[in-house]
């Protein structure tokens, strides 16, 4: 999930363009409370490191690793079912509503990845 939101942040400093993403809403919300920081922050420290690695060597390790692996666990976990009332008119509108409930929101979000910057 975080080379998901370094990419969303780097659109979001100056010269870049975010279009349709966002960050600090749902999962990215989830990783960014999980590491105990804001959107600003966040996208500052992408704005003043080089390379991804700078960027979670910063944010990474401020709690155990078992923490890190409860989260992504639970990231992993997330369905369909799951999206709250709130966040569910944007989801839909991104990513259809014709989605199994069971579906897991991470593959949407990496098949959405490879629609638009192609395969890893």
């Amino acid at each position: 999930m975080l080379p998901r939101m370094i990419d969303v942040a780097r659109a979001k400093l100056p010269g870049g363009h975010i279009g349709t993403y966002q960050i600090g809403r749902g999962m990215s919300g989830l990783v960014l409370a999980h590491l105990g920081i804001g959107v600003d922050e966040f996208v500052e420290c992408v704005g003043n490191s080089t390379t991804d690695e700078e960027v979670a060597e910063r944010f990474c390790g401020r709690r155990s690793e078992a923490e890190d692996r409860l989260l992504n666990l639970k990231l992993r976990r997330i369905t369909v079912a799951d999206v709250p009332a709130d966040l569910r008119p944007s989801f839909e509108r991104f990513y259809g509503t014709d989605l199994s409930p069971s579906r897991r929101v991470f593959d949407i979000l990496e098949e959405d990845d490879e629609r638009a910057f192609g395969p890893k």
